[in-house]
């Protein structure tokens, strides 16, 4: 199985407070574009929060880690995504801003199951999926007094999302 990861799941992953799958880990360049935008500015949002607060050693490694994605996570060239993007327009994308058509169109191509964290769930995205007879899943984030005891396992922290859904 391929997940396809939002922004607040990917910085959780990259920040090492739940281990990767053993499945390919993609994300967009939307998603991973306003992860970057976030860490940069420092706002104090949902997103540069969890990575600004880590200790010092821990916080510039999560933010190397998201300035420069590891190898083991992907993002698909607008080559390929941008075709779908505009083949959908009319059917499951229709309706939906251009971050959620990347995602779908993404999402499509792979065949993934997309992961989107429980505060960031696009209710429109999710019922696109459905409609293209995809898979979309809510990722809860571990507390930090759960960390030590996880198996790495991103499939304990997904938690279904309506009657397509893993």
């Amino acid at each position: 199985m391929t997940v396809l990861v939002d922004d607040q799941t990917l910085s959780v992953l990259l920040r090492h407070d739940l281990d990767r799958p053993d499945e390919p880990v993609f994300t967009t360049g939307h998603w991973y574009l306003r992860l970057c935008q976030a860490v940069v500015r420092g706002g104090g949002g949902q997103l540069s929060t969890p990575v600004l607060s880590l200790p010092p050693d821990h916080r510039q490694r999560a933010l190397g880690a998201i300035l420069e994605l590891p190898d083991d996570i992907a993002i698909l060239s607008w080559k390929i995504v941008a075709p779908v993007m505009a083949n959908q327009v009319e059917r499951a994308g229709r309706g939906l801003n251009l971050l959620s058509r990347e995602a779908l169109a993404a999402a499509t191509v792979l065949q993934a199951t997309v992961v989107m964290a429980v505060g960031n769930l696009n209710r429109l995205l999710a019922e696109a999926l459905r409609q293209a007879g995809l898979v979309c899943v809510r990722s809860t984030v571990p507390q930090p007094e759960d960390r030590g005891a996880l198996r790495a396992d991103l499939s304990r922290h997904l938690l279904p999302e309506g009657p397509h859904s893993a």
